[in-house]
């Protein structure tokens, strides 16, 4: 197993790529911080834990408030004395219109749960990864900041903000065992984005797929085991990457 006993912090393990990441880390043999807004809605993600016989810690609060990210890495640091990798899973309901018609408070909401919270997480974890010496950041983004998104304002900036803060952390921190990457996806199946009401519907389903130069949808799995691989010491050598997991659609 690629990740035996490595303190592994998963956000919003409920959303986007939680469920698949929890799974596929936990075959691994990670040591489980799973961090929700509620514990119901982090229970499904200790059962997986559980079931696979792995160590969890169950954390609840609001990413988007800075203070949550520092007391939560104080909390993995007094429990386990140490946080060897940081899933930033970040995801926000998409929402779509002309830029001229974009609120405030949307612009707000987007940012801080795309942008802000990530980079609080980040943050928290190098200050501890720095004084170890070693740590591994994935930073889930999308493809879609690689190109932009028309009507999708919002989201693209959110999400290239943090494909950025990875490239610049990603160098910054390498020469002190840290490695910073980012995997950024689109049409990868997920229950935030590429749920059950498509993946249910062969209407919808084909009308997504056409688009997709693969022809298909990405398990979540697929997408579970590249953040498995970039945790590991099998990626040593990726620093500061934004690697594009999209079946050709960019």
């Amino acid at each position: 197993m690629k990740l035996t006993g490595r303190v592994t912090w998963v956000t919003n393990v409920s959303q986007y790529m939680g469920p698949a990441c929890v799974e596929e880390f936990a075959k691994e043999g990670a040591i489980l911080v799973l961090h929700e807004r509620t514990e119901a809605r982090a229970q499904p993600a200790v059962d997986v834990g559980r079931a696979y016989g792995r160590q969890t810690l169950v954390l609840t609060g609001d990413l988007t408030v800075p203070s949550e990210a520092n007391r939560v890495v104080r909390a993995i640091v007094d429990r386990f004395g140490q946080l060897d990798v940081l899933v930033n899973n970040s995801s926000h309901a998409p929402v779509g219109g002309p830029v001229d018609e974009l609120s405030d408070e949307m612009w707000r909401s987007m940012a801080a749960a795309l942008f802000d919270e990530p980079f609080y997480c980040l943050r928290a974890a190098v200050r501890v990864m720095k004084r170890q010496g070693r740590g591994k950041i994935v930073n889930f983004t999308s493809a879609v900041a690689l190109s932009g998104l028309p009507n999708y304002a919002a989201y693209s900036a959110a999400r290239a903000a943090t494909n950025g803060l990875t490239r610049a952390v990603g160098r910054e921190v390498a020469r002190h065992g840290i490695q910073v990457n980012a995997i950024a996806q689109n049409f990868v199946e997920n229950p935030t984005y590429f749920g059950t009401e498509i993946t249910g519907s062969p209407e919808k389903l084909a009308r997504v797929v056409k688009n997709v130069p693969a022809g298909r949808l990405a398990r979540s799995e697929e997408s579970a085991r590249l953040a498995v691989y970039l945790a590991s010491e099998d990626a040593d050598f990726f620093c500061g990457q934004v690697i594009p997991f999209a079946g050709g659609w960019v």
